[in-house]
């Protein structure tokens, strides 16, 4: 029962996170009309958006009504779930290695940034771009543990409620 209510909570913890994702998403494909490669990280967001909603279809429908799903849906999760983690994964690393970056290597790597865009407002400073990316790669750490852990309770619980799209476990 814990596992359950731990899943609840992390799919309800998700929600907001794939809102805010979803927003994104509609700008990256968008800006992918303009650049083809964009449409791989709109790929990556798309799935995640999917993972989740289908999670929650999942959670609510199948296992708090135990109304019976469609095989399709356990297809959607599995499929996205895979993607996700992938996601969640890269999340993690990115996260892990600006951790582990010193704040001079940090400095250094955004001054060579703010070096290639001549453009850029006076008020963007390295000390902001410092903060930002320390706060981005927090926001990014807890997300990535979230979504892991509720892909790896997701497909245990799958397992547990197989019976719920028609299928029964070999007794």
């Amino acid at each position: 029962m814990k596992q359950l209510t731990l899943f609840r909570i992390l799919t309800y913890t998700l929600l907001p996170i794939v809102a805010l994702f979803g927003f994104l998403d509609m700008l990256v494909i968008l800006g992918a009309l303009a650049n083809p490669a964009m449409l791989l990280f709109a790929f990556l967001l798309t799935s995640l958006i999917i993972y989740v909603f289908s999670s929650l279809k999942f959670l609510t429908k199948g296992i708090d009504l135990n109304r019976p799903c469609k095989p399709s849906l356990r297809d959607w999760i599995k499929v996205n779930a895979y993607v996700s983690a992938f996601m969640g994964t890269m999340f993690f690393m990115n996260s892990l290695s600006i951790f582990f970056m010193s704040t001079l290597s940090l400095r250094q790597f955004i001054a060579q940034v703010m070096e290639s865009q001549p453009t850029m407002p006076p008020v963007l400073t390295i000390d902001l771009f410092t903060t930002i990316m320390r706060g981005m790669s927090y926001f990014m750490f807890l997300v990535s543990v979230v979504l892991l852990l509720h892909i790896a309770i997701n497909f245990r619980l799958l397992k547990k409620y197989v019976h719920l799209f028609g299928e029964y476990p070999p007794e």
